[in-house]
């Protein structure tokens, strides 16, 4: 919870930072980290946005062999998590936890919940702090109409910083969602 809150002022405070330096007229020293941004996003990590604009396209075998492959490429290039810093990440910044909750939901939206399942854990295993895998585990755990379980799950995302959402709440959207 308190990574959720911190990595939320720090941008916070880059936006306040570029708004003092506009109000200045000092646009030569926003546009530096926009460029590497921008470099980075469109270069070096461009399976990974093309992974999350399939995700949204719903085209999700495409969006988890995107994913797959800019999994490779961290293992094979491992100077490329060095630029985590240019990672818009609220809940996490592990670019590897990140994949493997994107492809999660992949397999969870394609109806395949053991491949769903493995790769949340896994996303878990790499950063047990990142509250969304435990949210996605709850709505597998309703799916399968275990209550229990899926409260379990529920809590834990809520603990580790996740929009506080009741049981109820979620079991009426996994109905509406997956059910019908």
């Amino acid at each position: 919870m308190k990574r959720v809150v911190i990595n939320r002022l720090i941008y916070l405070t880059l936006i306040c930072i570029g708004v003092f330096l506009a109000i200045k007229d000092m646009y030569y020293i926003i546009a530096i980290p926009v460029i590497m941004w921008l470099l980075v996003e469109r270069v070096y990590w461009k399976s990974f946005y093309e992974g999350k604009k399939m995700l949204y396209k719903k085209q999700f075998k495409s969006a988890a062999g995107k994913f797959e492959f800019f999994l490779k490429e961290l293992e094979d290039k491992p100077w490329l998590n060095n630029l985590k810093m240019f990672n818009i990440g609220i809940y996490t910044h592990n670019l590897q936890a990140q994949c493997y909750n994107n492809i999660g939901i992949c397999y969870l939206e394609s109806k395949s919940y053991k491949k769903a399942t493995k790769h949340f854990n896994k996303a878990i295993e790499l950063d047990d702090m990142f509250c969304i895998p435990y949210y996605n585990l709850a709505i597998i755990k309703l799916i399968h109409d275990n209550e229990e379980e899926a409260g379990d799950y529920l809590l834990q995302s809520i603990k580790r910083g996740y929009n506080k959402v009741k049981l109820k709440q979620l079991k009426g959207y996994v109905m509406m969602k997956y059910k019908m």
